[in-house]
């Protein structure tokens, strides 16, 4: 009986994993206001480079199951995130493609929630990519932001809990672009 009742809680709670879901990104990142941009002009532009739309799969005791996704423009809101950023250093951001003191252009690599089994835990990883080029002048600057969050689950997490790790990961992911003394120094000095 024992056995019964186990194996039916397992399959109610791993019920919802073939639910699709549709996750609403709303990352964070907390920038200081401050004068460090002095009316600098960056030209910012944001692309989603990613080889699948898919934010990937939720998962289940037999593996994947359904997908999870978003109806939202990423890149637009990687852009929307980042210029409010640049704004509060005091940078004066406007279109990419336009004339400004830098160029700074974003391509989203990476931005994915998969599962993996364990013998009596599952496995949650969300990793995520983002690279940055700037120029100013003849100078340039590059780098790749990573971000790879892991968690063990007993049971199927829940499309909230899902939500919740999935903004946790792609807000982490922007913190790291304003994290960045070299950028800042790129920034500020243009070499």
């Amino acid at each position: 009986m024992q056995k019964l009742a186990l194996g039916l809680m397992i399959l109610l709670l791993s019920g919802c994993a073939y639910n699709k879901q549709m996750v609403t990104l709303n990352p964070t990142v907390n920038v200081p206001k401050s004068v460090v941009g002095s009316g600098v002009t960056v030209a910012l532009k944001v692309v989603d480079d990613r080889a699948n739309t898919s934010l990937g799969h939720r998962g289940n005791v037999y593996g994947a199951a359904a997908e999870i996704t978003t109806n939202q423009d990423i890149a637009l809101l990687v852009q929307d995130r980042i210029r409010k950023g640049l704004e509060d250093q005091g940078y004066r951001v406007v279109a990419g493609g336009a004339s400004a003191d830098r160029q700074l252009s974003f391509e989203l690599r990476d931005l994915t929630y998969s599962t993996s089994q364990g013998f009596w835990t599952g496995g949650i990883e969300i990793a995520g990519a983002l690279k940055t080029v700037g120029r100013s002048g003849s100078s340039s600057y590059e780098q790749l932001y990573r971000v790879d969050d892991k968690q063990r689950v007993v049971v199927v997490p829940t499309a909230e809990t899902n939500a919740v790790w999935m903004n946790t990961a792609l807000s982490e992911l922007l913190q790291k672009v304003f994290s960045d003394t070299a950028l800042d120094h790129f920034l500020t000095t243009g070499t």
